[in-house]
């Protein structure tokens, strides 16, 4: 999957570079309106909105980011009309029947889609501070407002948290540096969306935790997928120059209702997780509504909790 933060930047340098083309497409009203020594269909044509560099910006993003869709119509808009005052006030001064009222109008629709311009760039701004900047995942904001209409979906199966930890990560730093440890961070986290479902988001939930929406239609596949998680992880080699160092998770698992609010189910996979540390690490729990807990894989319940379910 493709690291979130770097399509944000590509969107924002493109914006920038067709916005500075547009800088120069007024120098080219100018030019015209001077000289008129060359047809400028970028200029003149009724379709001029959609022949400049940043008209063919604005139709090229609608298309490949429909998420943005009423920004960017908006900005389609006030460039529409930008392009058909500018047609209006060139013919004026061409004709030498020049309408000074047209100046105003000119002015108040490129106000208009400066305004429309910044609105996006604020949009997308806001967007990219919601990713962690280490690991490239979104943060738990992302999570907060996305989470009512992902436990709604229920297309490709109910809806399940999985609360991952990084056993003794804490050692790590200490005894490599923080740079090491970052380096693990941003490798964990490509390891652990490659282990994941398209569907299946994964979010960085803080410090050393991270958070996987897993899709089920049962307990028992549920299961399967945290305890395949967990062993992937385990499994896996993580190189940062010159080290080579292997890692585990403890997780926290638990279904969730529909109408249940997100941190009443964080707290029980926390609770999970948690017992998962105090009975020896690298293991994944599962926790049920009624918060009976029991170690995924094994028969024996955690605690003296009753038997849910043996996810092998």
């Amino acid at each position: 999957m493709k690291n979130e933060l770097v399509k944000i930047d590509a969107v924002i340098e493109s914006l920038n570079q067709s916005l500075h083309a547009h800088y120069k497409w007024l120098v080219d009203v100018f030019r015209y309106v001077s000289v008129n020594d060359r047809d400028v269909p970028e200029i003149t044509a009724i379709s001029s909105h959609d022949l400049c560099q940043f008209g063919r910006w604005v139709n090229k993003t609608l298309q490949e980011h429909p998420e943005d869709k009423g920004l960017l119509l908006a900005i389609h808009l006030h460039h529409e009309e930008t392009h058909r005052v500018c047609r209006e006030l060139v013919a004026s001064i061409v004709a030498k029947d020049v309408k000074l009222k047209l100046f105003d109008t000119f002015h108040a629709a490129l106000q208009g889609l400066i305004e429309s311009i910044y609105q996006y760039r604020r949009h997308l701004l806001q967007i990219r501070t919601s990713y962690d900047t280490l690991t490239g995942l979104p943060l738990r904001r992302i999570l907060d407002e996305s989470f009512d209409a992902q436990l709604s979906d229920e297309s490709d199966g109910k809806l399940y948290i999985l609360l991952l930890d990084i056993d003794h990560f804490k050692r790590i730093n200490d005894t490599w540096g923080h740079l090491v440890g970052d380096g693990v961070l941003r490798a964990f986290a490509e390891k652990l969306r490659a282990s994941t479902r398209s569907y299946e988001p994964v979010y960085r939930y803080g410090g050393e935790e991270f958070i996987v929406i897993l899709k089920a239609h049962s307990q028992h596949e549920a299961c399967r997928t945290g305890l395949r998680i967990t062993q992937a992880i385990a499994d896996y080699q993580i190189h940062v120059e010159p080290h080579e160092i292997r890692i585990t998770v403890t997780c926290g698992l638990t279904p969730v209702q529909q109408g249940e609010p997100l941190h009443r189910a964080l707290e029980r996979a926390d609770a999970a997780m948690y017992m998962g540390k105090q009975s020896g690490r690298n293991r994944c729990m599962f926790i049920d509504e009624d918060l009976r807990v029991v170690t995924v894989g094994e028969k024996k319940p955690a605690r003296g909790g009753q038997i849910i379910l043996e996810a092998m």
